[in-house]
């Protein structure tokens, strides 16, 4: 009786199973799933990021996040250079905030941009921002000035040393504030 296996027929026998075990991962990693794809890189610790650009409808308003520059450690996200614009829905205006750097924690879920310049705009008028400090949680949904708050356009400016505001854009003075007239109000 011949030996049916050679050791030649049986490396091509190795040889086709490990190419079609290849093909049939390569296959299974070509459907990967994109949100998973997009939560394990996440997840993964000490990663670094450039250009990012986040489209996102919140309530009918769009939000429109640029980023230049951002890392992660751990549950913490370190940025450089934000650019936040909030179209607001109805052509009831714009928001559009401008801050140096900002950190967001996972854990707490909640923000803080510091360096922040900004303005808001509806149909009436244009009101600028500026604040040393800008923090946000996911819980409360307001905008808190923790370091003080200076709005102004053309015939004021408000300072407050501790404000906050709402999605709405009412804004609280919690320990009051200083308004300075800056031209005469027309008649």
């Amino acid at each position: 009786m011949k030996n049916i296996f050679t050791l030649k027929k049986l490396a091509l026998i190795l040889i086709a199973i490990g190419i079609i075990t290849l093909v049939r991962y390569a296959f299974h990693d070509m459907h990967l799933d994109v949100d998973l794809l997009r939560e394990s890189l996440m997840n993964m610790p000490g990663m670094v990021m450039e250009n990012i650009r986040l489209s996102r409808e919140v309530s009918g308003d769009m939000w429109r996040v640029r980023i230049p520059y951002l890392d992660r450690d751990g549950d913490t996200i370190n940025m450089k250079s934000l650019d936040i614009r909030r179209e607001i829905s109805g052509d009831r205006g714009e928001w559009t905030f401008f801050g140096k750097s900002g950190i967001y924690s996972h854990d707490i879920k909640a923000a803080s941009i510091s360096g922040l310049q900004g303005t808001l705009n509806d149909t009436r008028r244009s009101w600028k921002l500026e604040s040393p400090k800008l923090t946000w949680t996911e819980e409360r949904n307001t905008f808190t000035f923790p370091e003080g708050l200076l709005i102004y356009d053309g015939e004021f400016l408000l300072r407050s040393p501790l404000a906050s505001m709402d999605n709405s854009g009412v804004i609280l003075l919690e320990h009051g504030g200083v308004i300075e007239w800056l031209r005469p109000l027309k008649h």
